[in-house]
């Protein structure tokens, strides 16, 4: 099926963009539905061309990279044209003394750790499903993995961004040094806001030193409570942690455990810091080494487009009861214990409907957290509210400000506002 589009539309946008950048629409359906056209721009300037040029012809526009959380969000009310921004692949800046680096959206998280690896550095996010999530869209849809609470969030690692407008205006906030905090609410406001107010082309990021070493290790539990109280105190006993994470026995056997609760830690820093982390867990627990590959497994099924996959944000005191909850609505689910994150995996999204992923949002939101539905069939995603967009006033005031024709990602984002 394919968007009604107008003639003088499309014929506009082949007049303003170069005939090779055009592609087949049918590479870039969503939810079932082709755009009328697609266009991979090689630069920035392209990108505004085709924003400008949209949204004076009145068509929607999807911007897109890899591809891997097109079903984030709720279903679009159109998609008119469809933007392949892969073509922005280069790193702009780095200057490895200051930690710092600028690279466009296109370029994937996993040719950035290429590059930073060279200078034994690397941006510390782990972003499902894998490394090969575009920079523009892990900031812009905001899913995070088992580091996210052991490190800083993406959002937080962002020191400046550039957005392109359907105005046809390049907009930049931040900046490319740690000390340079102009316009520090703007950028942060364009991760995970699906493209509402631009689309990202560039941003500056502070990085880290890598790891020397890193060392993964399980332990097993009687209850998944007890596995849960055992990653609260593993979390607290000041170790070399940066992922701390309990699974019920079904999410372990799925990884290549013993069907048991279990809690799975990946230690990273420096050889004595992670022996001597080591040997802490064994105060703790019975810790023996576990394969590194869990954790690949884990981030493959939280990023599982084929099936409903949920979010439920709580307290660290709460995860067990909540990973509970979840495998009782028919999920595979397992938590990250510093924040608070359960992620529950539903294969067969025809077993779960609106009613389920209500009562396990009211169950998250009576412990003071909140439920993201982070992949789930159309039908499902327009049943219901799939994420909290933020305060509605705030939302509207800036889109009316950014997007006021809602050009980019109509509807998948604060719909109604």
């Amino acid at each position: 099926m394919t968007q009604p589009t107008s003639r003088s539309g499309i014929e506009a946008l082949r007049h303003a963009l170069p005939a090779d950048t055009e592609r087949k629409p049918h590479h870039y359906a969503v939810d079932g539905v082709e755009p009328a056209f697609a266009f991979a721009p090689g630069d920035r300037a392209e990108v505004v061309t085709a924003l400008r040029t949209a949204a004076e012809a009145g068509m929607t526009v999807v911007p897109q990279g890899s591809r891997t959380a097109l079903a984030l969000g709720r279903p679009l009310e159109s998609q008119d044209l469809a933007l392949d921004l892969r073509g922005l692949h280069r790193m702009v800046s780095y200057v490895p003394d200051d930690l710092t680096v600028t690279v466009e959206a296109g370029m994937t998280l996993a040719a950035l750790r290429t590059e930073l690896a060279e200078h034994g550095q690397y941006l510390p996010v782990d972003p499902p499903p894998d490394d090969h999530v575009t920079i523009g869209g892990m900031l812009a849809t905001a899913r995070s993995g088992a580091w996210r609470g052991h490190l800083p969030a993406a959002r937080d690692l962002v020191l400046g961004i550039e957005a392109a407008l359907p105005c046809g205006e390049l907009v930049k906030s931040g900046g490319r040094v740690v000390k340079n905090v102009t316009g520090y609410d703007l950028h942060r406001l364009h991760t995970g806001a699906l493209g509402a107010f631009g689309v990202i082309v560039e941003a500056t990021f502070k990085v880290f030193p890598l790891p020397p070493v890193t060392h993964t290790l399980a332990a097993e539990a009687e209850s998944i409570e007890a596995a849960a109280a055992l990653a609260r105190a593993t979390w607290g006993a000041n170790l070399a942690a940066r992922a701390i994470s309990v699974l019920p026995p079904d999410a372990a056997a799925h990884i290549g455990l013993r069907a048991a609760p279990t809690v799975l830690v990946e230690l990273a820093g420096t050889e004595a810091a992670v022996e001597r982390s080591g040997r802490g867990l064994l105060d703790l627990g019975e810790f023996a080494e576990a394969p590194v590959q869990g954790w690949t497994y884990l981030r493959r099924l939280h990023g599982d487009q084929d099936s409903t996959v949920l979010r439920l944000g709580v307290p660290a005191t709460a995860v067990g009861e909540t990973i509970e909850a979840a495998r009782a609505a028919g999920a595979l689910a397992w938590g990250h214990i510093a924040s608070g994150a359960v992620i529950a995996h539903i294969t067969d999204s025809d077993s779960v409907d609106a009613s389920t992923i209500a009562r396990l949002r009211t169950f998250a939101e009576a412990r003071g957290g909140y439920l993201q539905v982070e992949s789930a069939p159309a039908t499902l995603r327009a049943a219901l509210d799939p994420g909290s967009p933020g305060d509605p006033v705030v939302v509207a005031a800036l889109r009316d400000q950014f997007d006021p024709q809602r050009i980019i990602n109509r509807g998948r984002w604060g719909a109604g506002l």
